[in-house]
């Protein structure tokens, strides 16, 4: 079934990552979806081919190098985009940091920290500078990224996992207080998603287990209902959902997207 994307025309959309797989793909969605794109990334070429389509309006998408680790290049990257735009009218805190594979007792402070700094760090920074300009203007949708493995236990992951579940609490925790000034918050939890990032996840994995990859790879997707992997299209037509004025009373909603992976652990 096609899905078309339509109905933010004139909006404005803040993207974190977006040089990444998944982020590419949301930032390509959202300008065919109508809406203009500031999409933030640490790398100095944050165009991807996915955000180079043949249709894509050249004033529509403005590209920002930032570290959103770093309180003055978080600023520094909201001023930009309203300067450019006027207004921000959602946010999406998209960029990630997979972390160390290894158990606890071998992760240092440092690697804890760098996680913990992108994945829940970044996306309080960026929250707490857009939801200024959004409670002046009485509206706006923040969408943050967390994981499936917020969830439950990620042996080998605890930065990672930790981080995702503490962005879940800032979600709701941010729903409650921005609610009243008619911002919503949600929270995506995608499972694995197919691409060249989780065959990256797959294979460090089964190193430290060592297994084989198509071993690691059977074992990863064994807890999934539908026995397969989402697609950046259906991260995109949730977040297209959640931004548009379908769902306009739907607020504080962690929602997962991952065909349906880990309803039931077996015995």
């Amino acid at each position: 079934m096609a899905f078309e994307a339509s109905g933010l025309e004139g909006c404005v959309a803040l993207v974190t990552g977006v040089a990444g797989e998944i982020g590419s793909a949301l930032g390509e969605a959202l300008l065919q979806a109508g809406a203009s794109v500031a999409g933030i990334s640490r790398r100095r070429n944050s165009r991807q081919p996915g955000m180079a389509g043949r249709h894509e309006p050249k004033d529509r998408f403005l590209p920002i190098r930032a570290d959103i680790r770093i309180e003055k290049d978080v600023r520094r990257a909201v001023a930009t985009a309203l300067d450019c735009f006027g207004k921000i009218d959602i946010l999406i805190n998209n960029a990630g940091a997979r972390g160390p594979t290894a158990p606890v007792t071998g992760i240092s402070l440092k690697a804890w920290q760098e996680v913990l700094d992108t994945n829940l760090t970044g996306p309080f920074l960026l929250c707490r500078e857009c939801l200024k300009p959004m409670m002046c203007q009485r509206q706006g949708c923040i969408i943050n990224f967390s994981s499936v493995a917020a969830h439950w236990a990620y042996p080998l992951r605890s930065p990672y996992a930790a981080s995702k579940a503490g962005l879940i609490n800032l979600t709701l925790t941010l729903a409650q207080e921005a609610g009243a000034a008619n911002i919503r918050v949600n929270a995506i939890c995608p499972g694995p998603v197919a691409g060249e990032a989780i065959k990256g996840v797959l294979n460090t994995r089964a190193k430290a287990l060592g297994i084989s990859t198509a071993e690691m790879e059977r074992r990863f997707m064994r807890p999934s209902a539908l026995g397969r992997m989402v697609s950046t299209a259906d991260i995109n037509r949730m977040v297209l959902f959640l931004c548009s004025d379908a769902a306009r009373n739907i607020t504080g909603q962690v929602i997962d997207v991952s065909a349906g992976y880990s309803l039931y652990l077996g015995v």
